[in-house]
């Protein structure tokens, strides 16, 4: 109209754009009201009778681990929410260590709760069990490579899996095995060199052997000891890639120090003479050899480790340990020698010094005491049984923590070998689903119409069952075109060069269960009846299935869990 203003023209709003503004500003509205309803909720108390016991808790306290049983149930449409309250049958102590779980984000296992009933527990609330957690495979690779493993593949890669990973191939396990057996042999070989029969040249024969020809036995073997760890020695520092740290490594110094004594033993002079200091240096090169072989053969032991992590973490009351004993054998020698020298102008007591009465304070003190020194006044009696009793104090306020530190030290290296037990198992169940998926390869390329792989496959297959003669025909090809050095039988390197030429690259476990699966009467390599045989199998379809290989990845992913 003629005189109105444009300022009340109505502006026109699409039909779409409006009614996708207002389903925008629902849902922000919706939002808020379930984000309010929910702190509203964080607030609420409910209760959880557990076999009569009765726990509370804020339904926020709950809801800090979510995916588990409780943090369901107080979910907006869950059972305790709705209700406020709940039983369950289950073990009221495990629960209440489970109910700390979600206050303190800390999972303690209660003493008096076994193992497989705390498992069973944790099962039922949804709750993972950390200590189950195994490391993962690139875990396990990312630790092997700061030991100074090289990344790449390659023959330094193999050989250092061959001497640091006992797990990581049958050979390597031998390897293991034998390494502990040399170090015992070489033990007992030294400690037989130090009986007099073979000491001293009193005898010419021992046992109808010839006491020249024995010693020339324990130098031989020596010898093949001696060569067989410096061969050992020389190829792990090669290998490493992180040489530095291999050399200040404890493990390899002791691992020097058992091989150089026999080096310096060697050297002209060293080993004869009359000279005092000669013999001295001699006599300090067998013990440092001996020292060294027991001390290898603590690598091999997870009591010894256990025992020097425990002196790693002990350092402080291992100190507080020797400050004490310092100060009682320094103050019990020297009461002990005034006691027991009235004058000390003259020589009348066994305890002739302090430093002779810190030998004999020492020996108290720890409780061992020999006889060999014996107090003869009153008051050097009164001193020895302060003594005695004061060991008591020293040794047993320290020992306690330590005691408290190894038992700790000692159930973690139980879960760590249970760990890595549960690890060599998942390696296990990985070749085998791989070994399994090689089959089916092999399996496809003998039925698959497009299959020419070897340049047999080409006819047709309409039906398995119809056509086994014609795959019989096919399958006498591929035996014929995998028999690189026609011998009549496949070997495991013929399996591995044709599973190759599918585009499979296996490792050695995997091919080994294959050989396993069709070699039937386990000799190794497989013959044509056994080829055959395979094939048939293939054509019944009793070979793996897909369902067989995903259920197999499944029961894996739970075994490293």
């Amino acid at each position: 109209q003629p005189g109105q203003s444009a300022a009340f023209t109505p502006k026109k709003v699409g039909g779409s754009a409006a009614l996708s503004k207002l389903r925008s500003t629902a849902k922000k509205v919706a939002a808020n009201v379930n984000k309010e309803n929910r702190l509203l909720q964080n607030d609420k108390i409910v209760t959880i009778n557990v076999s009569g016991k009765l726990f509370q808790t804020y339904v926020k306290t709950l809801r800090k681990m979510p995916g588990t049983l409780l943090a369901q149930w107080v979910e907006p449409d869950g059972e305790l929410l709705a209700k406020g309250h709940i039983f369950l049958d289950r073990n009221d102590i495990a629960f209440h260590a489970i109910l700390s779980y979600y206050r303190t984000d800390r999972l303690v296992q209660p003493g008096d709760v076994a193992d497989d009933l705390w498992n069973d527990e944790l099962d039922y609330y949804q709750i993972d069990n950390p200590l189950n957690y195994g490391p993962s495979e690139a875990e396990v690779h990312k630790k092997f490579v700061d030991q100074g493993m090289p990344e790449h593949e390659g023959w330094k890669k193999r050989i250092w899996l061959f001497f640091e990973d006992p797990s990581s191939s049958f050979l390597a396990t031998c390897q293991s095995i034998f390494g502990v057996f040399v170090i015992i042999v070489a033990v007992m070989i030294f400690l037989a060199q130090t009986h007099p029969i073979f000491r001293l040249n009193e005898l010419d024969e021992w046992h109808g052997y010839k006491l020249d020809d024995v010693r020339i036995f324990f130098l031989a073997v020596e010898s093949f000891v001696v060569a067989y760890f410096t061969i050992e020695l020389g190829l792990r520092f090669t290998v490493s890639v992180r040489k530095r740290q291999f050399v200040m490594s404890i493990p390899n110094i002791i691992d020097l120090v058992a091989v150089i004594p026999f080096y310096i033993d060697a050297i002209p002079g060293v080993n004869g003479g009359s000279q005092l200091m000669i013999l001295r240096i001699f006599r300090l090169v067998r013990v440092l050899r001996i020292i060294g072989m027991v001390f290898k053969l603590g690598k091999y032991s997870h009591g010894v480790r256990v025992l020097a992590d425990t002196f790693r973490t002990c350092l402080m009351e291992l100190s507080i340990l020797a400050v004490l004993l310092i100060m009682a054998v320094i103050m019990i020698s020297s009461s002990m020698y005034f006691c027991e020298n009235p004058d000390i102008t003259v020589m009348g007591s066994e305890f002739e010094s302090v430093l002779t009465g810190m030998y004999w304070a020492g020996i108290t003190i720890t409780t061992v005491g020999y006889g060999d020194m014996i107090p003869q006044t009153r008051c050097g009696q009164s001193i020895a049984v302060i003594a005695a009793i004061s060991g008591v104090f020293c040794l047993g306020l320290p020992i306690s923590v330590i005691t408290t530190k190894f038992t700790e030290k000692y159930r973690d290296m139980l879960q760590e070998q249970k760990v890595e037990d549960e690890r060599k198992r998942f390696m296990e169940a990985k070749q085998q689903i791989q070994g399994m998926r090689g089959i089916r390869a092999l399996a496809g390329n003998l039925t698959n119409p497009m299959g020419k792989v070897f340049g047999t496959f080409g006819d047709s297959f309409k039906s398995h069952e119809d056509n086994l003669a014609q795959i019989m025909k096919v399958a006498t090809k591929v035996f014929a075109e995998m028999d690189n050095d026609n011998s009549n039988t496949i070997d495991r390197d013929e399996l591995t060069t044709a599973l190759e030429k599918l585009g499979f690259e296996l490792p050695e476990k995997a091919i080994a269960y294959m050989m396993q699966f069709i070699d039937k009467d386990m000799s190794g390599v497989l013959e044509f009846d056994e080829f055959r045989t395979f094939v048939e199998m293939v054509v019944k379809g009793e070979i793996p299935t897909e369902e067989d290989i995903q259920n197999a990845t499944l029961n894996a992913n739970k075994t490293i869990r």
